[in-house]
């Protein structure tokens, strides 16, 4: 069970990075994909950590399992954007959780 909290947890990071950075480097929102990605199969890999070692599945080689885990939990982060967007969808057009940033703002 707890590796389906990993998976759920680190695609939720990973969405909340991908939003962060995309707000903060102009031009990287529209490269937010390919970036969702990368985080998520370069965090796999800095974690080492293979879902299916977890689940007892033999997988020819761990690399081979590290990065189809990294698919698996940036496929997940469809499933954060989709819950975030319903639940928001009413309250806010310019939310951050629906793709549409404001930007930073220079309080000072």
């Amino acid at each position: 069970m707890h590796d389906f909290a990993v998976i759920a947890l680190m695609a939720l990071a990973i969405v909340k990075v991908v939003d962060f950075l995309g707000d903060s480097i102009s031009g990287l929102h529209r490269m937010r994909s390919l970036l969702t990605f990368v985080l998520g199969i370069g965090g796999m890999f800095l974690l080492d950590y293979s879902v299916f070692d977890g689940w007892n599945i033999a997988v020819r080689d761990h690399n081979t399992g590290i990065w189809m885990t990294g698919f698996i939990v940036a496929g997940c982060t469809v499933a954060w954007r989709a819950i975030f967007g319903y639940l928001t969808h009413d309250k806010a057009m310019g939310d951050e959780s629906l793709g549409a940033h404001t930007g930073l703002r220079r309080a000072a």
